[in-house]
This record gives structure tokens, sequence and C-alpha cells, in this order.
């Protein structure tokens, strides 16, 4: 597991919308189970209440659905592929995003993003 932080160093948001591209390239889910306790953008009460006790959709309905959030305060994403966990992020209270995956996938995310430093 790495920690990312959840505020880039240009005071840039890190969410999903961030991750995805690298996902795609390291890990290429066909579905998703979300668990979103707190979200903020478009649709983000459908999303809460949808999710609120884990929700498992196709990737390409996961992304239809979260198009619209531009901030995961709490949640969990499990990214699968034949029913198979491959990687999961953890979004912890607006401060930090935990990722599992593969080593090379782990060791990507955190050349990319940088490792959390905790609260300055």
């Amino acid at each position: 597991m790495v920690t990312l932080p959840q505020h880039g160093s240009n005071g840039t948001l890190l969410d999903i919308a961030a991750f995805l591209p690298h996902i795609d390239r390291m890990a290429k889910p066909d579905s998703w189970m979300i668990t979103i306790h707190e979200c903020l953008g478009d649709r983000a009460l459908e999303i809460e209440a949808l999710s609120g006790s884990g929700y498992e959709l196709a990737d390409a309905e996961f992304r239809s659905l979260y198009k619209g959030i531009y901030q995961t305060i709490d949640g969990h994403f499990v990214g699968k592929s034949g029913g198979v966990s491959i990687c999961e992020l953890r979004a912890v209270d607006s401060s930090f995003w935990e990722i599992t995956g593969s080593q090379p996938f782990e060791a990507h995310m955190l050349a990319t993003f940088g490792a959390w430093r905790g609260p300055r």
C-alpha cells in the first residue's frame, strides 16, 4: 500500500478523475465495487445513497456515474477484473489516498503523484 496526498503540490485536487488514466494503463478493471460516504459534485447525494453499503457496477457505468464528482472526501473503490480485486483506492477524510495493487501499479502511482507527508 502507498499513501498519496489528496492535494497536489500545485494545489490541484487529486481524485478519481486524475487517477483513471493511470489505472487504465496499469490495472484495467472491468468493474468496480464502490462505497462512498461523502463526495462533492454532480449526483453526489445519489452516489452516496446508492453506494453507502457498497455498490458494484461495470467500469463504463462507474465512469458515467462518477464523471461529475470532483472530490471524494471519504470513499472506497475496488477495481476488479473477472470478479477479482486488482486495485483499491481509499479516500480518507479529504486528506490522503491509500492505494493498493500490484507492486508496479503502486510504484507508478507513488512516482506520479508523490507520497503523502501528513499534516503540515
